[in-house]
């Protein structure tokens, strides 16, 4: 037996067990529902892995031919398809990055959308990359941080939803140079009253602490 899966071996596999139905749960567990197989809460989590060999992944699959990484030292992209990354590590859990290496359709910026909505983003890897090759890039991509930036940053943008539960606030923003591309985005706000002066549909112009990743300030534009 090969000493590593590859992929595509390991989607089969998944996809395999996510399949198996009502019927052949309940002969596998006796009288145990389907549900008593997995917590309610449920979530696919993914193993850390080695970031350094994330990296090598990263170079080995010339993933720089789209995908700007500040502070790296990649050859510049030839191509202007994907965002930038270092900007990416510190928003999203380590499963976002396995998704978007596997499944780029997931999430796709609107202004990277082909007419079908779709990511440029090519497939080709998918049958080349091993289990543990994923692992690695996904645990060195959510590892990526900006170099030093300035203590705070301006962006402009639409109030997309308010979400107070989280003291969360949603904006559909402009690119904000040195710092993230144009993207729809949710922010923590430093207080609650900030979703007071906003409502979706709201232009506003904000203010990012780039430590925190949480705006301090929301101020209302003209439409």
């Amino acid at each position: 037996m090969a000493r590593h899966f590859c992929l595509a071996s390991a989607a089969a596999l998944l996809y395999l067990l996510a399949s198996m139905t009502a019927n052949e749960a309940a002969e596998r567990g006796g009288t145990k529902s389907v549900e008593s197989h997995h917590p309610r809460n449920w979530r696919f989590t993914m193993p850390k892995g080695d970031a350094a060999n994330g990296r090598v992944v990263f170079e080995k699959f010339e993933c720089f031919d789209c995908h700007r990484i500040r502070g790296e030292s990649f050859p510049e992209p030839t191509y202007n398809d994907g965002p930038e990354l270092s900007q990416m590590g510190p928003l999203h859990p380590l499963e976002y990055f396995t998704e978007s290496v596997i499944h780029p359709n997931a999430v796709v910026p609107r202004k990277l959308r082909d007419r079908e909505g779709n990511s440029p983003m090519s497939k080709d890897h998918l049958d080349r990359i091993t289990l543990r090759e994923l692992i690695d890039l996904s645990s060195y991509l959510a590892g990526l941080k900006t170099p030093t930036l300035v203590k705070s940053v301006t962006g402009i943008g639409k109030v997309v939803a308010l979400v107070p539960q989280n003291q969360e606030v949603v904006i559909d923003h402009e690119e904000i140079k040195g710092f993230m591309d144009a993207m729809t985005m949710g922010y923590k706000v430093s207080s609650s009253s900030l979703l007071k002066s906003v409502k979706p549909g709201d232009r506003v112009r904000f203010t990012i602490d780039t430590d925190r990743r949480a705006i301090t300030k929301i101020d209302l534009l003209k439409n």
